[in-house]
Formats: structure tokens, sequence, C-alpha cells
């Protein structure tokens, strides 16, 4: 077999199970969301491989499910909010690994299912809050501050929109 025939052969099975694919990928980037939600969770810390996983398992997912013109606007997107969310962490608001984790999760996301993506983050960390509130959720101090951590409502609302189906 030639390489000619090797690449139509990977293009027909692409077309004719590329959604396949795409569910697999989610399920993969579901997974290691959970691992990072429940590490931050437990230990205020994620990981950089986490957030490089993430970020390895998007290529595939958008090769399947996006256009070009989709990829690129998702990368900008991911960019505005990755600089956004800097001067936060300059400001200590939020931690590095939360900035990186949300950039990722909103070139995932695009522009089209942000507000899906909002409502969903919106919602779980007024739980993650109420959890604190009732003593069910530990905080962490940071210059004087109590902090949570934000992964597990990041994770969740990025596999919410997930389960949704607007990715």
């Amino acid at each position: 077999m030639d390489l000619h025939s090797l690449y139509q052969l990977i293009q027909a099975d692409l077309l004719l199970h590329g959604h396949q694919y795409k569910i697999y990928v989610e399920i993969a980037a579901a997974l290691v969301l959970v691992y990072a939600g429940i590490t931050d969770f437990r230990i205020f810390k994620i990981r950089n491989y986490v957030v490089l996983l993430l970020l390895i398992l998007y290529v595939p997912f958008a090769l399947l499910a996006r256009s070009w013109f989709d990829i690129t606007l998702n990368v900008v997107f991911a960019l505005i909010v990755f600089a956004g969310l800097l001067w936060f962490f300059a400001r200590g608001s939020i931690g590095g690994g939360d900035v990186k984790l949300m950039a990722v999760a909103c070139l995932w996301v695009g522009v089209h299912c942000v507000l899906p993506f909002a409502i969903f983050l919106l919602l779980l960390i007024m739980v993650h809050v109420a959890a604190v509130r009732f003593g069910w959720a530990k905080t962490k101090t940071i210059s004087g501050r109590n902090a949570i951590s934000y992964a597990p409502s990041i994770a969740g609302a990025l596999i919410g929109v997930m389960l949704i189906g607007c990715l």
C-alpha cells in the first residue's frame, strides 16, 4: 500500500466516521477536565501537563469539527481571554493555572458557544461559593483573602457545553 492509497483510506474513514472520532476526543477531554477539577479542588493546583493535554486534544477535535475560519476565530478569542485574565492574575485575583485553563476552555468553546458556557460557569461558581459558605468546600488564603478553586467550575461548564451538544 502506497502513501496515496493510505491517505485516501484515512480520508474516507474520517468522512464516514468523523462524528464518532469527535465524540471520542470529547470524552478524553472530559476525563482530563474531571481530573483537573478534582485536583484543583483538593490541592489548589492545576498542572501544566493537564492544560497542555487539553490543548493537544483540541487539535484533532478542531480538525474534525471546525472550519479553518472557526479555528482561527477560536484561537483569537482564547488569546483575548488569556490577555484579559493576565490582568487579574497580576492583581492576585486569580491563579495562573486558572488563567491557562480558562484560555484553553475558551479555545474549545469558541465564540459560538460562549453564552451557554458563561451561564454554566456562573451557576457552578455560585454552587461552589455556597458550598464554601456551608463548610463543604475549603478555601485557600492568598494575600489575606480567601480564594476558591475555579477549575471545578471551568471544567464543569465546559463539560456541560459538551453535553448539550453546543460544541
